[in-house]
């Protein structure tokens, strides 16, 4: 018996065993995310790549070194949890199983590479900080200003009455008798809103409008003439 015992752990836990490799296929899978949001977002400086990666479930920054992509080149290392689900080679059940798997992502100077199925680094991880969401908060912004008008007293008592995540930035300015709002939770999740006597209206800015250095996520945003437009 001890030996079935000690022969099944080996398979379990050996590293060229079926669900690791299963593992280290939806581990990778994750990591392809990860690389594509930076290309997406543009990103170049080390602390923006490992911001990034760290909003991803199941993705842990476990180092960051240099700069910036051009300059120093910069590193990551990342732990993934793969998961995967399957029976040994004996038929026997294992079921669902979950194994960090770490990723060496090499960003510039020149070139970009990246070493799978790595060893995983000891110490703790690097901290980042989960960015908040306005998702599903569209609808409930929509509803609270219907009945307020433009009136930017009541324009911050509907807002405060959502009781959203504080991390959450909130702003409200007045001009020509319009209230303008807008919620930010990250660089790219926006909502503006614009408050006159006929009602409310929402509107998303793009992600190419919310880039850095273009349109500014604010409440002055939401009352000028770019508000509800998308560029051509």
């Amino acid at each position: 018996m001890v030996a079935l015992v000690a022969g099944g752990l080996w398979w379990y836990f050996h590293p060229t065993d079926p669900l690791h490799d299963r593992a280290v296929a939806d581990a990778t899978s994750k990591v392809d995310k990860v690389l594509d949001r930076f290309e997406y977002d543009h990103l170049h400086k080390a602390s923006d790549y490992a911001h990034s990666a760290g909003q991803h479930s199941d993705v842990t920054v476990l180092d960051v070194d240099g700069e910036t992509h051009w300059q120093t080149g910069v590193t990551l290392v990342l732990q993934v949890i793969g998961h995967a689900e399957g029976e040994t080679p004996d038929g026997l059940r294992i079921g669902k199983h979950d194994e960090p798997i770490c990723f060496r992502i090499q960003l510039g100077p020149d070139d970009d590479s990246r070493d799978d199925d790595i060893d995983c680094p000891a110490g703790p991880p690097v901290p980042v900080t989960k960015d908040p969401t306005l998702r599903g908060v569209d609808d409930l912004l929509k509803s609270a200003l219907e009945s307020v008008g433009p009136d930017e007293a009541a324009v911050r008592v509907a807002i405060a009455g959502l009781e959203l995540d504080p991390a959450i930035e909130q702003k409200v300015a007045v001009r020509d008798g319009m209230v303008g709002v807008s919620l930010r939770a990250s660089q790219y999740d926006c909502l503006l809103a614009r408050v006159t006597s006929k009602g409310p209206a929402l509107w998303r800015p793009s992600h190419t409008q919310l880039a850095p250095g273009e349109l500014p996520c604010s409440a002055g945003v939401a009352l000028s003439s770019e508000f509800g437009k998308y560029p051509h």
